[in-house]
């Protein structure tokens, strides 16, 4: 019976190297007839820059908005906090786009190295006064389109 039993294993054994083997080449293969230069990743941008720019300056639209921040949050730092703040501005101010006030704001707490994880614990005391009123001007314009209330504000460190 053991004899039997280790022929039994024997032949799965080599059935499987085979296979093992057999699947190794048909996955190279594959990869051969792959043109490499129309792959695309999870992290390349579908739509070039100028097409994106034109639909969120022109219609607002929150798709390419999207794609264009978290390009640009790929980017080099001081290029992608002041093109957010850009485009985060316009899609604010013309569209409402809720998100994209909290981004500006992020944009220029980030470029000017303040923590802004917690909105209430913001401290904006050590910024040039120049970026502080524009910053200022942007809490109020916030409270204007209600996307924060006063008593926030007021808890933020001046």
């Amino acid at each position: 019976m053991n004899k039997i039993l280790g022929l039994v294993f024997l032949l799965c054994l080599i059935s499987c190297k085979e296979n093992v083997e057999q699947v190794q080449t048909q996955k190279e293969n594959n990869i051969e007839k792959i043109n490499q230069d129309e792959v695309r990743t999870i992290s390349s941008r579908t739509t070039n820059y100028d097409t994106l720019i034109n639909r969120v300056k022109k219609h607002g639209d929150v798709d390419a908005y999207d794609e264009l921040f978290y390009s640009f949050k790929d980017c080099c730092f001081r290029e992608s906090t002041d093109s957010v703040m850009v485009y985060a501005k316009i899609m604010a101010e013309n569209f409402n786009y809720e998100r994209a006030y909290y981004d500006y704001y992020d944009a220029i707490l980030e470029k000017h190295g303040i923590d802004h994880t917690n909105f209430p614990q913001i401290d904006i005391s050590k910024m040039e006064k120049k970026e502080k009123q524009k910053l200022e001007n942007w809490f109020k314009f916030m409270i204007e389109r209600k996307q924060i209330n006063q008593q926030t504000l007021d808890s933020i460190k001046r």
